[in-house]
């Protein structure tokens, strides 16, 4: 795939819920109900719901504080998660998915920060190596050229609802897509309106 041909932002969101709500925009009692639900019915298998969400709070909050030193300009509080790319892996996440592609050249460059990888991979200590990209949040124009020079991160074959997971390490310590975290409400609202009307109204 010619890197050209990834110069769109996409993003993967249940239908029936709508696209750019992430749960860390909600209180997190809020966010405890909403997964609790999920979990009785079968459709959440993590057990520590607290420790769950605490640490997607905890990494919105950091990916902000980062963001900002690094020169951006984040008018939402947390982010709103999209990929630079096709990942269909990522469908397998929703019962009834549906996704929202928006070219890169839209976006304000000082609103959409980018990680190489996934960002609870790329911020765990743990995982820390020395290629450039660890712990680090760029601009459009610069994630651009770390994948000049590195290439995609590798291809993982997984899948959510069949439980299909890479054998040689956790799913969450595979770095899988370059991830893009979108901060203005203002293109999120366009491409909502956009998709409301597509879908008939609400």
């Amino acid at each position: 795939m010619k890197l050209a041909d990834n110069l769109y932002l996409y993003h993967y969101f249940e239908q029936d819920f709508g696209p750019f709500l992430p749960l860390t925009a909600l209180p997190i009692e809020e966010a405890k109900k909403i997964l609790t639900a999920k979990r009785e019915a079968g459709k959440f298998g993590n057990p520590d719901i607290n420790g769950f969400l605490q640490k997607r709070y905890d990494r919105d909050k950091q990916l902000r504080e980062v963001f900002i030193k690094h020169g951006g300009y984040p008018k939402r509080t947390t982010p709103v998660y999209m990929m630079l790319g096709e990942h269909r892996q990522w469908e397998s996440a929703y019962e009834n998915p549906a996704a929202i592609i928006i070219p890169l050249a839209e976006i304000d460059p000082l609103a959409v920060s980018f990680t190489y990888g996934d960002s609870f991979a790329i911020f765990d200590p743990a995982l820390l190596g020395e290629e450039e990209y660890w712990n680090k949040i760029y601009f459009a124009h610069e994630i651009l050229e770390v994948i000049e020079r590195h290439g995609l991160p590798p291809y993982v074959d997984y899948d959510f609802k069949h439980g299909i997971y890479p054998t040689n390490k956790n799913i969450n310590h595979h770095l899988k897509y370059v991830e893009a975290h979108i901060w203005d409400d203002k293109i999120l609202n366009e491409y909502r309106a956009k998709w409301i009307v597509q879908k008939g109204g609400l």
